[in-house]
């Protein structure tokens, strides 16, 4: 009898050991990654558009103020109602002068600790902030070109837009239009009009010699903007539609990867055509 009390204790012990190995070693809850960005200034910083928990991160850091430079505005819905939201969506190819004046107007006529940020954060949000501060004067072309190699600035009509940059007369930057909380969204069909003009320049795999070889980068950039607005500027529409719009911005996605990593992107292209052609036989031809 003893020997069977013993035993059911030893079992029990081992049982418990186990039951507590469990809980000791469980792998820890995933925290989300800490959002990266840059301080060009004090109160300007730039990076990536963030997700719920980094918005929370962004806001302890005292952010008063959100200027989205993506193709998609800041989502008020994240970002809540104690935030000013600014919206000025950017290409990869240029910023325009009044487009500039705008951005320096916004630093200038409400200087609150702002964060400007693009998809990723990377190339149009520093190229953006920077050519603001070239134009208000804050910092000079030496600290410019620091910053964009800094942050990654690889297009190089964005580098050029930084680089031609100069001080502006404060009149001009106060005439400015002010930035809009959200933008005017083009229609569905112009979207669609434009994703076929920069389609048709990325479809092939250029010769070294074409002319759209050079802009190969900047088109597939493009290409997963005029994605993503398509998705949400559909409206009411089949669920499936959004399901191959979904399924062409990550193929586009691959597709921009893959041409800043310098590859042909052969595969990714013709992925791409066939998910097009699929989506166009099922809800526009």
């Amino acid at each position: 009898m003893i020997r069977v009390l013993v035993a059911l204790a030893l079992f029990t012990l081992a049982a418990c050991d186990d039951a507590n190995s469990g809980l000791i070693h469980a792998d820890p809850p995933v925290k989300p990654p800490a959002v990266q960005f840059h301080r060009l200034t004090p109160d300007l910083l730039v990076g990536p558009r963030p997700s719920p928990e980094q918005v929370l991160e962004l806001s302890a850091l005292g952010i008063q103020k959100v200027i989205s430079v993506d193709a998609l505005p800041p989502e008020s819905s994240v970002w809540g109602d104690s935030l000013q939201l600014r919206h000025l969506p950017l290409d990869y190819r240029d910023i325009p002068r009044t487009f500039q004046l705008q951005l320096a107007r916004e630093l200038s006529a409400d200087p609150v600790k702002t964060y400007i940020h693009c998809h990723h954060g990377q190339h149009r949000g520093p190229a953006a902030a920077l050519t603001a501060l070239l134009n208000l004067g804050t910092i000079d072309q030496v600290e410019a070109s620091a910053w964009l190699d800094r942050c990654g600035v690889a297009y190089r009509g964005l580098r050029n837009a930084v680089q031609n940059a100069e001080p502006a007369n404060p009149e001009d930057i106060q005439s400015a239009t002010p930035l809009l909380e959200v933008a005017e969204t083009k229609s569905l069909s112009r979207l669609m009009a434009e994703i076929d003009q920069v389609w048709d320049r990325l479809k092939r795999v250029p010769s070294p010699e074409a002319p759209n070889a050079r802009t190969q980068a900047e088109d597939a950039s493009e290409l997963v903007d005029l994605l993503r607005l398509s998705s949400g500027t559909a409206g009411p529409v089949d669920p499936g539609y959004h399901q191959q719009i979904r399924k062409a911005i990550d193929l586009a996605i691959t597709l921009e990867s893959q041409i800043l990593d310098g590859q042909d992107a052969a595969e990714a292209r013709s992925k791409l055509r066939a998910s097009c052609r699929a989506c166009h036989r099922a809800y526009r031809d």
